[in-house]
């Protein structure tokens, strides 16, 4: 690729060029050459420059993570934020891209031009992400997304790389997650600003909040039922007012 091939990337970037971003993306996935350059590139001068938030969504298959993801881009929509989603799935065996594809759990977000939605094999990363990860957040936050949600692959108790990446990341369980709790119980206060238990129109509600409670003080608890669109807007103003003290204190270090 040549010099002119960087220049229309980044001029893609700039404008929230969806083929741009998209081929952007494949090239920091696949170590294609430009790789290098543009990972330079997307790295920030300083955080104070660094305007988006970037919220990381983890926990067990079955929770809910994806629908969540919606209801909340839904909601971030609707106060005209621009949002760009990372779904990152396990790899499939034959082609060695996302195997489940959230874009397609994600369908009725398509439409919306404000939402830029790109799945992300997991490729061996650890943690619940793909090694390109970090770099396709960056990417999003330098074309001027207000959010980017990263959504880990969910296989278990090691999905937490993303909190690495994450300015706040959401842990997402259910009434039936007591399987989880035991791993929880030794090391809690690491895995998550903020605990969300979904389908939370199932028994065990009061147990599972009770439980986050005694394990640790000043716990942030949400009760959603993301398929019905409940309980959202108080996990968006969470987080908004999150990214708004972290803007605060990056231009006032």
């Amino acid at each position: 690729m040549t010099k002119n091939s960087f220049r229309l990337l980044v001029r893609g970037i700039a404008k929230r060029d969806i083929t741009m971003l998209g081929r952007t993306v494949s090239i920091l996935e696949n170590c294609l050459p430009l790789s290098s350059r543009l990972k330079k590139y997307l790295s920030p001068k300083t955080k104070s420059k660094t305007k988006g938030f970037v919220v990381g969504v983890t926990g067990s298959q079955g929770s809910g993570k994806s629908t969540l993801i919606t209801a909340l881009a839904k909601v971030m929509r609707n106060h005209q934020k621009r949002v760009a989603i990372v779904a990152v799935d396990p790899t499939s065996p034959k082609t060695g891209g996302a195997f489940l594809g959230d874009r397609v759990r994600m369908q009725e977000l398509a439409e919306d031009s404000g939402v830029f939605i790109r799945s992300m094999a997991s490729r061996g990363g650890h943690g619940g992400i793909s090694p390109a990860t970090k770099d396709a957040a960056r990417l999003f936050l330098k074309a001027g997304y207000d959010f980017v949600l990263i959504e880990t692959v969910g296989t278990g108790q090691l999905d937490f790389a993303v909190t690495q990446i994450a300015d706040l990341t959401l842990l997402v369980l259910t009434p039936e997650s007591g399987d989880d709790m035991q791993f929880m119980k030794s090391g809690l206060r690491e895995l998550a600003d903020v605990f969300v238990i979904n389908k939370a129109d199932r028994l065990g509600v009061q147990a599972m909040e009770h439980f986050l409670k005694q394990t640790q003080e000043n716990v942030h608890i949400f009760k959603t039922i993301a398929e019905q669109r409940k309980g959202i807007e108080p996990v968006y103003k969470f987080i908004i007012d999150r990214a708004s003290s972290l803007r605060a204190k990056r231009s006032n270090p």
